[in-house]
């Protein structure tokens, strides 16, 4: 058997090379790189009850600031036909998409997970988060800056509207990153040693 190391997309693998039964030449890959474990302690059953649960907290989250957006968009302000306004606004959709697939994703990761679960689940739904928060808090400043800049010329209720969905999504959005920062504030990373 002939063993060499090198970097696949989770991080260190080794592959072995071995004849099969038939003579034939077979490389075997194995995952050899850290590995994150979640914050439970308890056997597999409240494990799979726990992820369920926290899972289900993600995905709603997920959907609820998703469904705050796409509500923000049909107020029809007149601030929608500013391309400076329109923009962010449409940007915000591929970080909520990211957000809403990291939630789904959540349900197959086992407690000990390898770094691509890792990064395709839990990291994402953080990285995904804090930049809708990003771009939604442009968004509310675009808005209050062209609310000031023609105020008088704009149906102002349906502003202040808009701006509001703004400033809800903002709360939600930071009311879910203290339930993140509480559930899988405990995650620690198992260093491979060699």
């Amino acid at each position: 058997m002939i063993g060499r190391q090198g970097y696949g997309p989770g991080g260190m693998e080794r592959q072995f090379t071995r004849l099969s039964g038939k003579g034939r030449v077979v490389d075997d890959a194995c995952y050899s790189g850290d590995y994150y474990v979640l914050p439970f302690d308890g056997n597999e059953e409240e494990w799979k009850a726990w992820r369920r649960k926290t899972g289900m907290v993600n995905l709603t989250a997920a959907v609820f600031l998703l469904g705050i957006q796409i509500a923000a968009g049909m107020v029809n302000q007149d601030s929608s036909r500013t391309f400076w306004i329109v923009y962010p606004y449409l940007f915000l959709f591929p970080p909520l998409a990211y957000l809403l697939a990291g939630a789904a994703v959540y349900f197959v990761t086992p407690r000990r997970m390898q770094r691509v679960q890792y990064e395709t689940g839990i990291a994402r739904i953080r990285r995904s988060c804090r930049g809708a928060m990003g771009l939604e808090t442009l968004c509310a400043v675009l808005d209050v800056f062209y609310i000031f800049r023609h105020f008088g010329e704009i149906r102002l209720e349906r502003e202040l509207l808009y701006l509001f969905c703004h400033i809800l999504f903002l709360a939600a959005a930071f009311c879910y990153v203290r339930y993140y920062n509480r559930t899988y504030g405990g995650l620690w990373m198992d260093k491979r040693t060699e």
